[in-house]
């Protein structure tokens, strides 16, 4: 059943990690720019020898991952695509990317193809390869004939370690993932310190696990249209939180917004929607499902939304329309906290 009520507030999206009062020689940080975006280390109650091998590590590897999948520098998937355009199998025997790759493939399955990590011609033709913002949009002959051509992770066939892909169109950017997948790999060099107690943030993509001293992590909601925190949130450990929004990356023309998450089923970046937060459960590959879900529900049609959070089995989401609106799940709701009154907004309660 569904509750409406106001609720003084606009926000979401995970981007400012609130520090607690413990003692401040006992809380080690890190920080550093990898993906694209900063990458904050947050350890407590650890030796600083200890804590700082550790995230030394962890940095190193979020390095590894970024030449390793990075779409348009010369890494392997960068080679990967290469062939798929030129119509040649590629040897592949790097098992890592070749779970990535069968892992992309189960998501888009699970998400009907609204996650789609195979459109990066699409993604490239907007100009989001790029920090230069395009000047105009891209050609819409030009858009229609990638849509119709229907580049698939499901395209892509690996045997015998050789990879080939059925359609020329394919081209992969685990963009929409691989954060995710770098903070599961976090938590497993974590465990292998004996380190209970850490946050790790990878541009709003973050994993909690233990404690702050005797609180749990709390991290900032802010609206997607203003930088101001307007709402804190517990995470509890193991858990993964996730966001996409339409303020990430953008360019406007003509007062029009237009993001990086590009619909595959249209060839545009969908307009209905501000942000997505969702947070998952303790799992193998938790920070990974936290990335790679909130863009299906960002670009799904807004009567489509909760239907696909169900299918996915995601029972926390807050999710901000375009025209302001807020839908957010019970258990979400039992846990988020409000910190300031600016506007009266809708809020539906799931």
């Amino acid at each position: 059943m569904k509750k409406h009520l106001k609720l003084s507030v606009l926000f979401i999206v995970v981007i400012i990690i609130f520090s607690l009062s413990e003692c401040g020689n006992k809380l080690f940080q890190k920080k550093d720019y990898i993906f694209g975006t900063i990458v904050d280390i947050k350890i407590f109650g650890e030796s600083k020898k200890i804590a700082s091998e550790a995230s030394d590590k962890i940095l190193s590897n979020f390095n590894r991952l970024h030449q390793l999948l990075h779409p348009w520098e010369k890494s392997l998937i960068f080679k990967i695509n290469k062939a798929i355009k030129n119509d040649s199998p590629f040897l592949l025997e790097d098992q890592e990317v070749i779970s990535l790759i069968r892992r992309g493939q189960d998501y888009e399955n699970q998400t009907e193809g609204f996650f789609n990590p195979a459109i990066g011609k699409l993604v490239s033709l907007w100009g989001f390869h790029s920090d230069i913002p395009l000047k105009s949009i891209p050609d819409p002959k030009v858009i229609t004939k990638f849509v119709e051509a229907k580049p698939s992770m499901n395209n892509i066939k690996i045997k015998n370690d050789e990879l080939n892909s059925l359609n020329k169109y394919v081209q992969i950017d685990m963009g929409a993932y691989a954060k995710g997948y770098a903070l599961d790999q976090a938590k497993r060099i974590l465990e292998q310190y004996k380190i209970n107690n850490a946050l790790i943030n990878i541009g709003g993509n973050i994993l909690a696990m233990g404690m702050h001293g005797d609180r749990e992590w709390i991290v900032g909601v802010q609206d997607p249209r203003n930088p101001n925190a307007m709402a804190t949130l517990p995470l509890k450990s193991g858990w993964s939180i996730g966001t996409s929004g339409d303020y990430q990356k953008y360019f406007t023309l003509n007062q029009q917004r237009y993001s990086h998450i590009i619909d595959p089923y249209t060839g545009y970046p969908p307009t209905n929607t501000q942000s997505v937060t969702i947070l998952i459960p303790p799992d193998e590959n938790s920070g990974e499902k936290s990335d790679a879900y909130t863009q299906p529900l960002f670009i799904v049609g807004v009567q489509k939304k909760i239907e696909m959070a169900k299918k996915l089995s995601i029972s926390h989401y807050l999710i901000v329309l375009e025209n302001n609106e807020i839908l957010i799940s019970d258990e979400l709701n039992k846990i988020i906290m409000w910190q300031e009154k600016i506007d009266d907004k809708k809020i539906t309660i799931y």
